[in-house]
C-alpha cells in the first residue's frame, strides 16, 4: 500500500465564454441543493436550481445566491420545451427510468452530469453515444463518490500495475451518516438483489450480502470483512478499464453492526424490506436515527503485478458525510466538463475526469481528509 500523503490544492481553469446556464434537477434536494452552492459562486448568474415545485426552487436559488435562478422542470414530462432554450449543461439529480429528457438535452448540444448509481439505467444513456457524439455534447456518468470516485481511484490503480487482474472496490459508512431518501430507497431496493459481476472475464451470478472479503481501508488499521452489493462502479470499470475480475463491497464503520446487518439480510430482511409497512418504519429508520461517527471511505485494492514489484495495491479517500463528498465530487466533475471539455459522447468519470482536481475539492472542505494513492 502506498503511504497516506496530503493532496495540494489545484488552481481553477480559467472560465469558459459560454454564459449558458447549469441547470440542476432536483436542485432543492439534500445533494442537489449542495451541488448548487458549491458551483455558484464559480459560476455567477449560470446556476439554475430547477425541479417540479417552482416555489421550492426559487426560495433555494435565492439562499444559494450568488446570482442562481429557480425554474421549473418536469424531466418526467413527455417534452422539455423551452426550459432548455438557455442551458449549457444539465446536472441531474433525480433518479430516473427513461431517457426522454436526457435524448433531447445530448441531440441539442447540452453537457450533461449524472449522478444516479442506477447501472440499468446509465446503460440507457451509453446508447446515446452517437447522438452526443453528433451534436458536440458530453455526458459524463458515474458521478459522485460511489460511482465516481471508486471509479477515478480504480483508473489510478489501474495506471499503477503492469499486469491488472482484479479490482476489489470497498466502500465504509458510519451509521451517524444522514442521507437522502432516494439513496435510502435505493439501498432497500437493493439488500437481496442478484446481480452478475465479472469473473475472469466472464459474468458471474451473485447476490448482495452473499459474499465477503477482508479488505483494507487506509488509515483504519487491518483489513476486516466486507460484504457483496450492487454498485454501479463494478459493472462499468471492467468494461472501461478492461479489468478482468470486479467487485464491489461494502460495511459499516461498526464491525458487530456491519456482521448483524449480514446475517438479517441471510435471514430475509432484504425479502420483508419489500412489504410496505416494514419498507417504511426501514427507510424511517436510517433516515432519522443516526449511531456512530458519518464517516465515508472507499478503497480500491489492485491484484496483479505492480510497477513496484508488488502483487497487490490498496488507494482510498476517507472523509465524512457521503452526501456532501458526493456533492463535491459532482461539483468538480461539473467545472471539469465546462472548463476542460472530455470531447464529444457519453463517457463514465474515470474516462473524462482528473482526479488531482477532485481530491483538492475534497481537501479543501475536509482538513482532515486521508488520502492514501
Amino acid at each position: 500500500m502506498s503511504s497516506v500523503e496530503k493532496m495540494p490544492s489545484q488552481p481553477r481553469l480559467s472560465l469558459p465564454a459560454n454564459d449558458g446556464k447549469i441547470l440542476i434537477i432536483g436542485g432543492y434536494g439534500q445533494v442537489g441543493r449542495a451541488i448548487a452552492e458549491r458551483l455558484a459562486p464559480v459560476f455567477p448568474g449560470r446556476v439554475t436550481i430547477a425541479g417540479r415545485n417552482l416555489s421550492k426552487a426559487k426560495m433555494a436559488a435565492a439562499e444559494v445566491g450568488h446570482g442562481a435562478q429557480g425554474r421549473a422542470v418536469d424531466a418526467f414530462a413527455a417534452d422539455a420545451g423551452d426550459t432548455l432554450h438557455d442551458v449549457a449543461l444539465v446536472l441531474m439529480c433525480l433518479d430516473q427510468t427513461d431517457t426522454r429528457f436526457v435524448a433531447p438535452c445530448l441531440s441539442r448540444g447540452i453537457h450533461y452530469v449524472d449522478i444516479s448509481a442506477n447501472h440499468a439505467f446509465l446503460s440507457q444513456i451509453d446508447a446515446l453515444d452517437g447522438i452526443a457524439k453528433a451534436s458536440g455534447a458530453a455526458a459524463v456518468l458515474s458521478v459522485g463518490t460511489a460511482p465516481g470516485l471508486t471509479n477515478l481511484l480504480a483508473a489510478r490503480a489501474k495506471a499503477m500495475m503492469e499486469r491488472l487482474d482484479r479490482i476489489d472496490i470497498l466502500i465504509e459508512f458510519g451509521l451517524g451518516d444522514r442521507h437522502g431518501q432516494a439513496a435510502v430507497e435505493w439501498m432497500f431496493d437493493n439488500l437481496d438483489a442478484t446481480y452478475e459481476v465479472r469473473e475472469n472475464g466472464t459474468a458471474r451470478r451473485v447476490q448482495s450480502f452473499g459474499d465477503s472479503i477482508a479488505l483494507l481501508l487506509p488509515g483504519q488499521g487491518g483489513k476486516r470483512a466486507a460484504y457483496r452489493f450492487n454498485f454501479s462502479d463494478q459493472h462499468v470499470i471492467g468494461r472501461t478499464l478492461a479489468v478482468p475480475s470486479v467487485s464491489t463491497w461494502v460495511r459499516f464503520e461498526n464491525r458487530l453492526s456491519t456482521w448483524l446487518f449480514a446475517v438479517s439480510i441471510r435471514a430475509g430482511l432484504g425479502r420483508l424490506m419489500r412489504r410496505t409497512f416494514w419498507r417504511k418504519v426501514g427507510v424511517w429508520l436510517f433516515m432519522h436515527v443516526h449511531i456512530g461517527s458519518d464517516i465515508c471511505g472507499v478503497a480500491v485494492q489492485a491484484r496483479g503485478l505492480a510497477r513496484d514489484g508488488s502483487q497487490e495495491v490498496t488507494i482510498g479517500v476517507v472523509g465524512r458525510d457521503e452526501a456532501r463528498m458526493t456533492a463535491i465530487v459532482a461539483a468538480e466533475t461539473t467545472r471539469q466538463v465546462l472548463t476542460a471539455s472530455p470531447g464529444s459522447g457519453v463517457f463514465h468519470s474515470e474516462e473524462a475526469i482528473a482526479l488531482a482536481p477532485v481530491i483538492a475539492a475534497l481537501r479543501n472542505e475536509y482538513p482532515d481528509l486521508v488520502v492514501a494513492l
